[in-house]
Order: structure tokens, then C-alpha cells, then sequence
């Protein structure tokens, strides 16, 4: 945060009061509406921390003391609401912490955890039968066969990046008219680490590390297109450091998962609320699509450096099961040549989208493995690998 109303003038903001909360002061807005989202403004503060006009001028109302010029990227730990607001219709869960989405006590009553491998979400008993939510049914843990497919496969990213610029979670077109900087140094970092060998892990780790400083001196800047470049990159980085062991740096990349799970969940709550134009509904699905897949990838990553430290707990279950994405996986092959050729319903950006959590329900009932894409296997793979051999075989592209 860039600072906090000074002593003289000390009274917490109008949501923290009207919440009957406790206030941190920080400007332009405290830790609590930071986290969720709020319209944080300050009654005696000069100008109000979100008018556009103290945003464009630099202007810092005198009743403020800045404390430090970058972001204050530290996670509060679990909320109480969802960090977005209700209207967007966006799952809280996301906005939640590795511990608190991993704690029975903390999760809502209609999730609850079998004994086995996996998760039921089961309808509340209020509503009528046709209101009902269907079961889903989601794992939980992981075993060993499942966790290793999990891990090559987000190991994966680095030679794809490498040698094409994409990944299953970052389309070839993403980035065709511009390439933001910390996209490539992304492909430049995995290239390096192709040629990983004992006397330059020393180089790849301080470069790696020296990458991430530079998005964190450089995200209160961050267009929408540089914010989600700057994730994918971290997701990058974050599956060479926590999964490669050869490395040793899993307990400076540990720390970095909460830097991942908060820009995922500023650059989720961003893409509601920025506009965004697109020359083409190409476009408009490749973005959107980058951007879908790289939230679920990103908490793939935590979720499974959870199933590593925490005896095959799946910890980031509750998200993973209710975040979205196209339908049609054969969509992400397409280029703008034969975009229009295809029967996409009605066309809208919204068109087609399923949850994770109920298309792994269809996809068991209809067991089509050849319909799957390395996107597609990756996600059951870790959801019915365990069932079924044949989904942790060969996917990695």
C-alpha cells in the first residue's frame, strides 16, 4: 500500500465502521477492503482514494503518510465474504487462503470430504428437489501415480515455453500483436533452463529470482495484458522452483505462493471490472480463455506443492471444482483463419463455459479419452487418474 492516515486524523473508513471492524488506516485503501474489494473512503481524508483525479496526478491528500512505494502484496489470510463483489458472481473460494480452503471448519456446509479420494459437493437440504444443485464429485487426495503425473505435466510448461512461446494455459495468439516484457523473459528463463547443468543453477536461480523482483517492483503498473503475463510468468517459475529439487529453491518458491495466489486473485477480480475492447471474437476468446486457463493453473500449481507437504491433501479442491473454462477444448486449437467457421452458439465470451467440477462428472459418465486435449487429460488425469490408468499417460505436449 503507499501509506496510512496520519495520527492527527485517525478514523477508520466508512466500511470498516459501518462493518463495526477494526481499521489499519492504510491508503489508498485499508487491508480489509484491499482484500475484499470495497470501496474504501476515509472521512477526513482530502480526496477520496479511488477518484481518478488523485489517481492521474499523483496526488497524495495531506491527511495521508506514505509508508513505501510498491503494493503491499502480503495475503490477510481467510475473509470473511468473497473478495469480489457479489454482483460479479465470481466463487469466493478463489479469494480464500491455502489453510482456510483446507480446514473442514472453514468450508461451507455443502462441500464435505469423503474418506476416500475425494470431495462430494451435495445439495442443501432447504431448497426443493428442482432447485437442487447436481452432485459433484471431485478428489480430494491425491496417490503417487496421480501426483507425478500432475507434476510432469506443470513441468511441462518450461519446454513448451521454450520452444513455441505457449502452454496449455497461454495461447499461440495470445500475445501475436505485442509481447508484454515479462512474457519474455518468461521464454527467455525456460530456454535457460533447458540447459540446466551444475555450473549455471546458481545463474537460472538468481535469475529467476531477480525476474520476480522485477514484477513486484513494476505490478502497480501493470495494464491488464502486462498483470496476466507477469502470472503466467510466476506460474512458470514457480513449477521449476517448487519441482525441481535439483534446484534447492523450494523454500524461497514456498514463499512465493502467496504472491501467486494474490495477483491470481487481483487479476481474476480485474477482469470483471476493466472493460476490455477486441478487434475480433477471436480475440476476445483467446484472452479470455489465457486468462480462465491461467487462474486454474495457478492454483493447480499450490495445489499440488499442498499434495507434496500435506501427506496427498488436495487443499485447493473447493476452487479448482468451480472454476470456469471453454467447454469446447477443441476451440484452443483454432487460429483467426477458421475461428468464424465454427458452430460457437451464440458467440458471446461467456458461451460454452463449464466449471471443473461438473464437466469431470460428464466426462466420467462418458469416458471418451480421445476428446481430450493435454489441457483436458491434465485435468482429469488428477481428478480420475486413480481410476483410470490411461489418463496418466502421455499428455505432456
Amino acid at each position: 500500500m503507499l501509506g496510512y492516515i496520519s495520527s492527527t486524523r485517525k478514523k477508520s473508513c466508512y466500511a470498516c465502521v459501518k462493518s463495526k471492524r477494526r481499521c489499519d488506516l492504510g491508503y489508498p485503501y485499508c487491508k480489509r477492503c484491499f482484500v475484499k474489494g470495497l470501496d474504501c473512503k476515509y472521512p477526513n481524508a482530502t480526496a477520496t482514494p479511488r477518484e481518478p483525479s488523485s489517481k492521474e496526478s499523483g496526488v497524495v491528500p495531506g491527511d495521508v503518510v506514505l509508508r513505501q512505494t510498491t503494493p503491499d502484496f502480503t495475503f490477510s489470510g481467510p475473509t470473511e465474504t468473497t473478495f469480489i463483489d457479489a454482483s460479479a458472481d465470481i466463487d469466493a473460494f478463489l479469494f480464500a487462503s491455502s489453510e482456510s480452503s483446507s480446514s473442514p471448519e472453514d468450508i461451507p456446509p455443502e462441500l464435505y470430504f469423503q474418506a476416500d479420494w475425494s470431495v462430494e459437493i451435495i445439495p442443501p437440504p432447504s431448497p426443493p428437489p428442482s432447485t437442487w444443485t447436481p452432485k459433484i464429485v471431485i478428489p480430494a487426495y491425491l496417490n503417487r501415480d496421480q501426483t507425478s503425473y500432475v507434476i510432469a505435466n506443470l513441468l511441462g510448461f518450461v519446454p513448451s515455453m521454450a520452444y513455441s512461446g505457449s502452454t496449455i494455459f497461454l495461447h499461440k495468439n495470445l500475445y501475436a500483436s505485442h509481447e508484454p516484457r515479462e512474457y519474455q523473459d518468461c521464454v527467455a528463463l525456460s530456454a535457460l533452463y533447458l540447459t540446466k547443468a551444475v555450473r549455471n543453477r546458481g545463474i537460472l536461480a538468481n535469475a529467476i529470482g531477480s525476474k520476480i523482483s522485477g514484477l513486484v517492483s513494476k505490478s502497480a503498473t501493470w495494464s491488464l495484458t502486462q498483470h496476466l503475463a507477469a502470472v503466467q510468468a510466476l506460474i512458470v517459475y514457480q513449477a521449476i522452483r517448487l519441482f525441481d529439487p535439483d534446484l534447492d529453491l523450494q523454500a524461497a518458491a514456498e514463499k512465493d505462493n502467496d504472491l501467486l495466489e494474490l495477483w491470481s486473485a487481483h487479476l481474476w477480480k480485474r477482469s470483471f471490472n476493466e472493460s476490455q475492447s477486441f478487434g475480433t471474437p477471436f480475440e476476445s476468446y483467446v484472452f479470455r480463455e489465457s486468462l480462465r486457463r491461467t487462474i486454474m493453473m495457478s492454483v493447480f500449481t499450490r495445489c499440488i506443492w499442498s499434495v507434496l507437504t500435506k501427506g496427498g491433501l488436495a487443499d485447493q479442491v473447493p476452487v479448482l471444482a468451480r472454476l470456469p473454462f471453454t467447454e469446447d477444448l477443441k476451440a484452443w486449437k483454432c487460429g483467426p483463419e477458421d475461428w468464424s467457421a465454427r458452430d460457437s452458439g451464440s458467440g458471446e465470451d461467456d458461451d460454452g463455459l463449464v466449471n471443473y467440477g461438473e464437466w469431470s462428472v460428464q466426462w466420467k459418465a462418458t469416458r471418451e479419452l480421445g476428446e481430450l486435449d493435454a489441457f483436458g487429460k491434465l485435468l482429469m488425469g488428477a481428478c480420475w487418474g486413480k481410476d483410470d490408468p490411461r489418463l496418466l499417460i502421455d499428455s505432456v505436449d
